[in-house]
């Protein structure tokens, strides 16, 4: 009990993450004695905590849990003949209720209109009552009937004992109990019916019923209890009362009813301060201003438009203060700080745009350089842009070498590395690609919805030991908090004198563009992000042939919201017994609607929208990219400068890349902290490169026959390997169970020859020779640089290797393989390593989650595989994937691709660009890759974009 207690005060305090390590500690000793009432105290609790945190799922489990013990307490509760058995079945009644109520809440913050009002339909409710009157009339009842107890009593102590008078005790004890508990009984009515009006009323708003959910909502504030004597003075109803009226403000909001919003959200605010909840103060801090603002945009006096502006932008800074103070008490483990923020990110967004509509409306005349005010709110809410983005990376950047399991027990090191593994084994079965052997037969009988569960579970036991990790952790403890950049930092610490900025907040009704030099800020407003995303999707369709292709789609239901990616449209190769006609067929059908002038015309639209506002102050600087949304997954370099002429082919038209390089970036100030890793970890660096390519994947590769009978050494050329332009080479993309660029394959199915491939669960893993011959090429490329290369080939093409051997002396780390995206789960996206052989253990698959665990000293990370720097675009994080984990390993740049890629164009285009960098000293990654680039464009045959533009350069340029 001693834990739940103080558990449940630090959760009141907002330290979230020494809440969690009570909280977790007292449902496990209650779950020891058999506790079920504390247990479920428990599970109540810890749901609260992972509701402020943004983790809807996990509180919802919780809630669930909760749910269910206080169902059965009570339905045992009305078995019981005991004294006091009433009392205990209406406590465990009301609990089970209010957790109906909170699972309720926890569908409808995730955008699950139907489940939460099928939850809120569950509750048993009576309205109370709130007529002071009759309260007082109650009470001097329940006096009366006290009086009358003892003669009672006295009558049954006294007369003559008969059948009756057992239960005539128990009656009249009974009664007592319920005389004494009446006051809790009206209360808890209050509470169940505050929060059942509460919940139906926040339905009716999400499903854009605003007069149904004014009533529920006012219902919720009257049964509040504000004007009955103690009962609307406790905790739970004025926490109630509180969301009652930040509920009616937004309705007011939504109506435009301004004056009457900005009335209720004080009011709201008033309570939330006495309680000290920041996490009801700050909706009604962000509530007040997003009001003062619209107010003053109806405003015809242009003093009092500009009073209730900066009143507004007063109250917006408030709840970011109140946000920010949040996130230092949250949970000190990095899923819980990206959904966290994510929940927030509209406050961000609304205060960035509306500073930036300050800031225009103040500037002497569109596209001008701004000065004094003007300047003043853009550089406020370029701030405040950096402020949003990818803080958890920044975070765990800081963290970089600090050695922060130094001194934590090895017993809780060991329960991370095992849930690991057990997160590891339920992924391969999920995603049907198994590796490291088979599946249990128990594991391979469960459904996927019981696997996605054990998952679930798994996801958040491995947070909670991270945090507990942390908590523990002294190195932690002293660590310093690294603060996002301001502009003149940006300015200092980012850029030089030939390199610009451009950083992007995409926006319901209008975006906004940052075009930051060494020389000043301009500001530009863009389209809205509806237009943003149609124009990037119609330029992905125009570069991905359809059946490689993956949609940019919304994923507004999900409680982090933000953009993913949807499964290829197909990821099934023609069959074998093809002709060259039917693969010819294959290729045309996919590369249907693909033209010079259809990607043109595309390309150019988004360009106009995007850059073109800002191309005066960029002229050929090289441009440093920080997108947002589906920003992130197009290439800037493909956008097309000008009107393509009609009939130009791919190899003539205006690319952005002709003019300038490019480069990208999570924000701003993750590349300042970036940099200063590197810097940090410069001198243990090395002049050698770290090749690794051309996997075994199956034993029954001849490689692995070969090197069992000891015929050939691992990493040494097996016979038939065959070079780049070897019909086996021509058939593999560099995506598991992704067919190739379709001209590639259909060049191959046309000869009839076949890769050496494996099957993994569902999955055929096709050998890639082409990463040989480009790893050799690249090697003596090196050599003739006067560097040393390291090949890593076939067996020695490990995860055991990566994972144990020292990479901090490898200042290039090059792997060419088979690369598998996991959108849904981020954390399993990774490298398709050697099957079979090798030593340490492991799976051959290099997870997300295994590279947060590496130790390199590389300036340069080129993973020369499929889809590598796609992932799950979180909002106020951008993507999660394998960048951030190899930014996080000591990596301050890294190559990664937007799509599944062809082998040999990709072994082309590899070479040219090692070739570049190695040869002439002084030369960095983004002009190289940009000369080759160039190259493939001019030689025509890869002028198409989808062969030259895939791969980008993420982090530092330098």
């Amino acid at each position: 009990m001693a834990e739940l207690i103080r558990g449940q005060a630090l959760l009141r305090r907002g330290r979230a993450s020494e809440a969690l390590i009570q909280l977790e500690n007292a449902l496990k000793l209650f779950k020891q004695a058999g506790n079920k009432r504390g247990e479920a105290a428990a599970h109540d609790l810890l749901g609260e905590l992972y509701e402020r945190q943004g983790r809807y799922t996990v509180a919802l489990e919780h809630f669930t849990d909760a749910h269910e013990i206080f169902t059965a307490d009570a339905a045992a509760a009305s078995q019981n003949n005991l004294v006091g058995a009433n009392a205990v079945r209406q406590f465990s009644s009301y609990n089970a209720n209010l957790m109906l109520a909170k699972i309720g809440n926890m569908h409808y913050r995730q955008g699950k209109a139907v489940e939460a009002r099928a939850a809120y339909g569950r509750m048993n409710v009576t309205k109370p009552e709130s007529n002071p009157l009759n309260v007082v009339r109650s009470a001097q009842s329940k006096v009366s009937r006290v009086r009358g107890f003892g003669a009672r009593l006295r009558g049954m102590a006294t007369g003559t004992p008969n059948t009756s008078t057992g239960t005539a005790a128990k009656d009249t004890a009974d009664e007592a109990v319920d005389i004494v508990t009446q006051p809790a009984e009206l209360y808890r009515q209050a509470i169940i019916y505050a929060t059942h009006e509460l919940g139906l009323g926040r339905v009716d708003y999400l499903n854009g019923e605003l007069d149904a959910a004014r009533k529920h909502f006012n219902n919720a504030l009257v049964a509040s209890l504000a004007n009955v004597p103690v009962i609307g003075r406790l905790g739970q109803t004025r926490r109630y009362r509180t969301a009652a009226r930040t509920s009616l403000a937004d309705v007011a909001y939504r109506e435009g009813r301004f004056a009457e919003a900005i009335k209720l959200y004080a009011e709201a605010l008033k309570g939330a301060r006495e309680d000290g909840r920041l996490d009801l103060m700050w909706p009604a801090e962000r509530g007040t201003g997003r009001s003062l603002w619209a107010q003053a945009a109806q405003e015809n006096d242009a003093a009092r438009a500009l009073k209730l502006s900066e009143d507004g932008l007063a109250a917006y800074r408030e709840a970011l203060r109140t946000i920010e103070a949040i996130r230092a008490g949250s949970l000190r483990a990095d899923e819980s700080r990206t959904t966290f923020l994510a929940t927030t990110k509209d406050v961000f967004d609304e205060a960035s745009s509306g500073l930036a509509g300050l800031a225009l409306a103040s500037s002497a005349a569109a596209g001008a350089p701004l000065e004094g005010q003007a300047l003043e709110y853009a550089v406020e809410a370029l701030r405040i842009v950096e402020q949003g983005r990818a803080r958890s990376l920044l975070d765990l950047l800081s963290e970089t070498g600090t050695g922060i399991t130094e001194g934590i027990p090895a017993e809780l090191l060991k329960r991370k590395q095992e849930n690991q593994e057990q997160q590891e084994a339920i992924a391969a079965q999920l995603t049907g690609v198994q590796f490291g052997g088979e599946a249990s037969g128990e594991a391979r009988a469960k459904s996927p919805g019981d696997l996605e569960s054990e998952l679930g579970r798994l996801q958040t036991e491995f947070d909670s030991i991270e945090n507990e990790i942390r908590a523990a952790s002294p190195r932690y403890a002293a660590l310093t908090t690294t603060e996002p950049l301001a502009l003149a930092e940006i300015q200092q610490r980012v850029l030089d004198d030939g390199t610009a900025l451009l950083e992007y907040s995409l926006g319901a009704d209008q975006s906004y563009l940052w075009a930051v030099t060494r020389a000043g800020l301009n500001l530009y407003k863009l389209p809205a992000r509806s237009v943003v995303e149609k124009q990037t999707s119609d330029v992905r369709d125009q570069i991905i042939p359809r059946q490689l292709r993956r949609s940019i789609m919304s994923t507004a239901s999900d409680s982090a919201r933000g953009i993913g990616l949807s499964g290829p449209a197909t990821n099934n190769p023609p069959a074998k017994s093809a002709t060259a006609a039917s693969a010819a067929s294959s290729a045309a059908a996919s590369f249907a609607g693909v033209t010079p002038s259809a990607f043109a015309a595309a390309a150019h639209a988004l360009y106009k929208s995007v850059v073109e506002p800002a191309r005066a102050v960029i002229g050929e600087r090289r441009l440093l990219v920080v997108a947002d949304g589906a920003l992130n997954y197009v290439p800037f370099e493909t956008l097309v400068t000008e009107a393509p002429a009609a009939g130009v082919d791919y190899s003539m038209l205006p690319y952005l890349l002709k003019k300038n390089e490019v480069v990208y970036a999570p924000s701003a100030s993750v590349l300042a902290a970036i940099r200063q890793q590197s810097s940090a970890a410069a001198t243990d660096r090395g002049r050698d490169l770290l090749l690794i390519a051309d996997p075994i994947f199956d034993a029954s590769d001849p490689r692995a026959r070969a090197a069992k009978s000891g015929a050939v050494a691992t990493g040494e050329t097996a016979a038939g390997d065959g070079k780049v332009g070897d019909a086996v080479a021509e058939q593999a993309a560099r995506g598991l169970a992704l067919s190739s660029a379709v001209e590639d394959f259909a060049a191959q199915t046309a000869t009839g020859d076949t890769a050496t491939t494996a099957t993994a669960g569902a999955a055929r893993i096709a050998r890639l020779p082409g990463t040989r011959a480009e790893a050799q090429q690249i090697a003596q490329f090196a050599r003739t640089a006067g560097r040393r290369a390291e090949l890593w080939l076939d067996l020695d093409a490990s995860e055991s290797n990566i994972e144990t051997r020292d990479l901090k002396k490898y200042r290039v780390l090059h792997v060419a393989t088979h690369g598998l995206l996991d959108t849904e789960r981020p954390q399993f996206t990774g490298l398709v390593l050697s099957q079979i052989g090798g030593s340490g253990g492991g799976d051959g698959f290099l997870r997300t989650d295994e590279i947060f665990n590496l130790r390199l000293g590389s300036p340069l990370v080129m993973l020369s595989a499929c889809e590598t720097g796609l992932g799950r675009e979180k909002r106020g994080e951008g993507v999660i994937g394998l960048t951030r984990a190899f930014m996080y390993a000591g990596a301050p740049t890294v190559g990664v691709s937007l799509w599944s890629v062809s082998d040999r164009s990709t072994a082309e285009l590899m070479t040219d660009f090692y070739r570049r960098l190695l040869v002439k000293e002084g030369t960095s990654p983004t002009a190289a890759l940009r000369d080759a680039r160039r190259q493939m464009i001019a030689g025509k045959k890869y002028s198409a974009p989808f062969f030259w533009s895939p791969f980008v350069l993420v982090g530092d340029w330098r």
